[in-house]
């Protein structure tokens, strides 16, 4: 039998192969049908490829149990493997080594499948969200050019392809990507994502709101996770413009609330209203709840990126408790996790950390000290450019505190220069240089 991308699959069984096709297409397309795998799988326990989407799933869950999910479909798809094809073998194996972070060996078999199966497009889109978390930029467009040949009439693909373009700097073919994507379908939210992240890049503000609002529509039915980037996204756009209001009305309304007990959702909230404070506007009392939903996370320390944003909410939420968790964790992580992943936990994601904890204690020269190093080495610790540059951020707003204005600077000009100028960074420039004037 085959799946909906062409992929043989060994099963006697139709409704197998609509639950994969089920899975996979909320995969890629950012939905919610995932929890037919769970079910499928127990029903058909012999088909392997099924059983590894299900352990996929069950690494998606945030809760202290997913440990014995994880072991439940993992075991049940390698002791299904023997009688599968190459290709679901393959993706057997990369699950495996996924789970137990061998990182290198699971994208490197996502590789090999890209290159023998393309059609396999569920496997180039795991792997690439592991090159994502790696900071591997290269990996991620490398994927997406491997299957792209076969899934031309892909909306889906174009939209991966699109984004790998934009993190590699290649802006003009990342908006033609995402534009064709979304020509193809509508529906295509990691299409729309791709082109706001060019847009944000350039500086073209206006066109981003407009981009953005012209398909928002189409973002109802998305996972929480989708849903709340994309409108974070918008609220971005209107923040660079100093249009606070607007930022923080979709903020209330579209950002945070969806799902406030979920990694994503929590760091799109956190990075925003920290994005909100460095620009100067009075959050109110929002921080208090953010932190109180971070503090009551099972913290399992896989990606340093959103460890170290839940460190700032808790500490500027006053939840010290938590925080002494979170630490402890990534410490520990940073001391026996795997080889690819542990000289960006120990050099750049703890001391970040750490500068972070300081910023919001209002201590700005000590946050000086400690993300001078990690400063440079971010790309590491994963998650987008747009995303890294509120880091970038917090490092100009630490040196202005700290009175420093003449580094502070030339890097806000920089910023002026690299793309059209926002307002955002014209009034940190301006407020820049009459501080340095009265320091003169």
């Amino acid at each position: 039998m085959k799946d909906g991308f062409g992929n043989i699959v060994t099963t006697c069984s139709e409704k197998s192969v609509e639950a994969i096709d089920r899975f996979s297409n909320s995969l890629v397309g950012l939905g919610t049908d995932f929890a037919v795998a769970f079910e499928a799988s127990d029903e058909d326990p012999d088909c392997a490829v099924l059983s590894a989407l299900a352990t996929q799933l069950a690494l998606f869950m945030e809760s202290p149990d997913r440990g014995q999910f994880i072991d439940k479909f993992l075991n049940r798809a390698i002791a299904a493997a023997p009688g599968a094809t190459e290709r679901e073998q393959l993706f057997v194996e990369a699950m495996n080594a996924h789970c137990n972070n061998d990182f290198a060996r699971a994208t490197s078999l996502h590789r090999r499948l890209a290159a023998d199966y393309p059609q396999d497009l569920v496997s180039a889109k795991i792997g690439q969200t592991l090159y994502f978390n790696l900071g591997d930029d290269e990996g991620m467009l490398w994927l997406a050019d491997q299957i792209i040949d076969t899934h031309r009439d892909c909306a889906y693909a174009h939209g991966m392809r699109a984004f790998g373009l934009e993190q590699m700097s290649r802006l003009e073919e990342a908006e033609e990507e995402g534009r064709r994507a979304t020509q193809m379908l509508r529906r295509e939210p990691w299409a729309h994502h791709a082109v706001a992240h060019v847009m944000i890049t350039q500086g073209r503000l206006d066109d981003g709101i407009n981009w953005m609002r012209e398909y928002s529509s189409e973002w109802e039915d998305c996972n929480s996770f989708m849903y709340t980037h994309n409108w974070w996204h918008l609220a971005l756009f209107h923040l660079e413009k100093e249009e606070f209001d607007q930022a923080l009305a979709l903020y209330d309304g579209h950002i945070w609330g969806q799902d406030k007990t979920y990694s994503q959702d929590q760091i799109n909230a956190i990075s925003m209203l920290w994005r909100l404070e460095l620009a100067g506007v009075e959050v109110g009392d929002r921080w208090e709840e953010l932190s109180e939903y971070v503090a009551e996370r099972s913290f399992v320390n896989d990606q340093p990126f959103l460890d170290m944003q839940y460190a700032f909410a808790l500490a500027r939420g006053g939840r010290k408790d938590a925080l002494h968790i979170l630490l402890e964790g990534m410490r520990k992580v940073a001391a026996e996790g795997p080889e690819v992943t542990k000289e960006a936990w120990q050099n750049v994601a703890i001391p970040a950390t750490e500068s972070f904890i300081a910023y919001a204690e209002g201590d700005f020269k000590k946050t000086l000290s400690l993300l001078a190093t990690p400063r440079e080495k971010l790309q590491s610790i994963g998650g987008s450019h747009a995303q890294r540059d509120l880091f970038e951020q917090v490092w100009i707003h630490s040196l202005m505190k700290a009175k420093k204005f003449d580094q502070a600077l030339p890097l806000i000009q920089e910023r002026l220069d690299f793309r059209a100028p926002a307002k955002i960074d014209q009034t940190l420039f301006s407020k820049a240089k009459k501080f340095e004037t009265v320091a003169i």
